[in-house]
């Protein structure tokens, strides 16, 4: 869609979208934008570079009206935008940061600070004070813009670890709104956390929020621990709320979804089936093992890799009989850690395939590429088994989308019990993604699997991702904000 280039942004409170300016509309940051904006001939055309997720927010700012806060990801600045391009409903805007602040912000603090910190991968952290400098100052500038475009009836939805001290940085200035912050990744343990030098002051940035969710009761209560023994504040187990300058923050669980819907009518077409059985055909192996990961060192993809070999090594019984599929998005390839991890993994796919392979036989398909929504749901609806085994991870929506697209009730999960997904999907394959040997039987377990048996976990794995939908989790979330009002109003009377 095109859009007309906006030389001077909007003043302050601008309505944008939404109806009048009394109705409550869904303010948004998050360190992404879910568009990638290319200025052609004085013009911005406006591609999308996310699902999932962003694809939600998305709908809600459509239905309800409001504003996005997002980098744009890189040192160009767009111009504010109103969406969507026919019949504008939010606006989006996009704080300026130079290459610096992106540097250290961006792959300094939140990929080398706090990544690995809060995926219990200490041995990757990297604690500066510039990082550190710069973090603070990014956060101060998205607090600044969203304090001159709220309204006080709006809502505000912070998202994520990149953005952590935006809740008291925005409050203080605008102490009336409801502010709730979402935490996609994991919260570790209080012995783990406390090494991070900044500690008491991220986590009072957080308080700021009226509510905080994470994705399952663990990464809370770790929250609450450190509350209590890092801030020494006062904590409400049962109920779940911290007391912290005179306000009662709400801890909650909101496991993440995906657009099960979506994903089973992608599944369903004609032209998806078609690409499924394409691939079916032309790995020419009656079963296919499939991973989906970014190449990230947290998704355990080397772990991956020597349990699969181990199953060849103690299951010669599916040699010439199996196609391990393996698709790794590029992330952050600037990054010395992501450039040593993809060597390492090609490596450890070449030496499989020079033990293994044989003629008109290669055990292992690796694809070093970014798929688009249909592709990946025919890799989806072709594979037997996914494979799913981060060594830490959030939640895992690669293990929902799979059972999603399982409309004939078939196939099965390998799913690491690592990965916040495996609190919900207990009819997977469960295992420990540091053991080989474990995810070897439960590989050979997949396939030998009685077709009665697959229907009975399939069909209880889509019961709960459908229950749990993306669409469900938001309005969950917002439903539990939208109480929270009542109790800055009283904050704000009293300030």
């Amino acid at each position: 869609m095109m859009v007309a280039q906006i030389a001077n942004g909007f003043p302050a409170g601008i309505p944008s979208g939404g109806g009048q300016s009394g109705d409550s509309r869904l303010v948004v940051l998050s360190n992404r934008a879910p568009v990638r904006v290319i200025a052609e001939d004085g013009m911005q055309r406006i591609e999308p570079t996310v699902g999932g997720v962003g694809a939600t927010f998305m709908r809600l700012l459509e239905r309800r009206g409001g504003l996005w806060i997002a980098w744009a990801g890189s040192n160009k600045t767009p111009a504010p935008l109103m969406l969507p391009a026919d019949d504008p409903r939010f606006t989006m805007m996009f704080p300026a940061l130079g290459e610096r602040e992106i540097s250290n912000y961006y792959y300094g603090m939140c990929n080398c600070g706090l990544w690995p910190l809060m995926h219990l991968m200490t041995q990757n952290c990297r604690f500066r004070a510039s990082y550190w400098g710069s973090y603070r100052h990014v956060n101060s500038l998205f607090a600044q813009l969203a304090s001159t475009q709220c309204r006080p009836s709006d809502q505000v939805w912070i998202q994520d670890f990149h953005l952590a001290l935006v809740p008291a940085l925005l409050r203080q200035r605008r102490p009336e709104l409801p502010i709730g912050l979402f935490w996609h990744v994991p919260f570790p343990p209080e012995t783990i956390f406390r090494i991070f030098p900044w500690r008491r002051e991220l986590l009072e940035g957080m308080l700021g929020a009226d509510l905080i969710g994470f994705h399952i009761d663990a990464y809370a209560d770790h929250f609450l621990d450190c509350c209590e023994t890092i801030a020494g504040l006062e904590v409400d187990r049962r109920k779940r709320e911290i007391s912290y300058q005179g306000r009662r923050i709400q801890v909650g669980a909101f496991p993440l979804g995906v657009p099960a819907d979506h994903f089973a009518t992608l599944a369903t077409s004609p032209k998806v089936q078609a690409r499924a059985a394409q691939i079916r055909a032309g790995l020419g192996t009656p079963y296919i093992i499939l991973g989906v990961d970014r190449l990230d060192y947290t998704k355990g993809l080397l772990e991956r890799m020597r349990a699969f070999e181990r199953f060849l090594e103690i299951c010669p019984e599916y040699r010439r009989r199996v196609a391990f599929v393996q698709i790794a998005v590029p992330s952050r390839t600037r990054m010395d850690e992501y450039v040593e991890l993809k060597r390492q993994l090609d490596e450890a796919i070449g030496r499989t395939l020079g033990r293994f392979s044989t003629e008109g036989w290669v055990p292992i398909r690796y694809y070093y590429d970014q798929f688009e929504i249909e592709e990946l749901t025919a890799f989806y609806s072709a594979a037997d088994i996914a494979l799913v085994t981060p060594l830490r991870d959030g939640m895992n929506l690669v293990a929902k989308e799979y059972v999603a697209t399982r409309v004939a009730e078939d196939g099965m999960l390998v799913l690491s019990e690592f990965a916040g997904a495996a609190q919900e999907l207990r009819e997977a394959l469960v295992v420990n993604p540091y053991d080989a040997e474990a995810i070897a039987a439960a590989l050979r377990q997949g396939l030998g699997m009685e077709p009665r048996e697959q229907r009975t976990r399939m069909r209880a794995l889509r019961a709960r991702v459908s229950a749990n939908d993306l669409d469900s989790w938001a309005q969950g979330f917002l439903k539990l904000l939208a109480a929270a009002r009542p109790a800055s109003d009283r904050y704000a009377a009293a300030n």
